[in-house]
């Protein structure tokens, strides 16, 4: 017999679950360009130690994204398909999930954030709140719908995000106090990434304190 069919993948994700029993408290992963590498394994597996549930999902598949060809679409395909796998998922604490990105994955998640309403708490690093493809792609744009509180990590040496948009998105962000944002003095982009040239270990380790703090109170 001929078969005509193929498989298909749906959805690939890196999972990091802390020790004991769950449900837990679960934050998702959004991906920066390079995809699910050493550093967003870090990432997740940093999270469980914390006591997190952690997920990243691979929407592109084990591939690495091309701003050329592919839109926001594939990530946020990627992430309703990750919300419904995590629904099913006994693991996760579906009514205390956050969700935190880099890059890429930081603007992903001040959008996925007006998308849903299931999170309880949002992480962008250096998330490019002034960059999309259409007036309502730039997160700066929709800050009025941002749904959960929203931690945003910024360096003052990040060419790619000028302090001058920096400064717009904070005052913006924070006037009525939900929303709170934090610069660190002689960081440049990817600071958190351990395998970055940029890595800057101070504000590396104080901006994940207050990643975690920040998870703790709200989820």
């Amino acid at each position: 017999m001929n078969n005509k069919g193929n498989y298909k993948q749906i959805l690939n994700y890196y999972e990091s679950k802390p020790e004991g029993d769950g449900p837990f408290r679960t934050v998702i992963l959004l991906v920066h360009a390079p995809g699910i590498d050493d550093s967003s394994k870090k990432i997740c597996d940093d999270l469980a130690l914390a006591g997190f549930y952690a997920v990243a999902p691979d929407p592109y598949l084990n591939g690495v994204y091309d701003f050329q060809s592919k839109s926001d679409d594939i990530i946020f395909d990627g992430l309703k398909l990750m919300l419904a796998v995590l629904r099913k998922n006994s693991t996760a604490d579906m009514s205390r999930l956050g969700i935190i990105g880099f890059c890429m994955g930081g603007r992903h998640t001040y959008l996925a954030n007006v998308y849903h309403d299931i999170f309880k708490a949002a992480v962008p690093y250096y998330g490019f709140p002034q960059v999309g493809g259409t007036s309502d792609s730039i997160p700066q744009n929709r800050i009025e719908e941002f749904n959960a509180p929203v931690l945003s990590i910024f360096g003052t040496e990040d060419t790619g995000i000028p302090m001058e948009f920096v400064q717009k998105y904070k005052e913006v962000s924070e006037i009525n106090g939900k929303h709170k944002s934090i610069i660190y003095e002689g960081a440049a982009h990817g600071f958190l990434n351990h395998n970055s040239r940029n890595h800057h270990p101070q504000a590396a380790e104080d901006a994940w304190n207050k990643t975690i703090e920040f998870f703790n109170e709200l989820l």
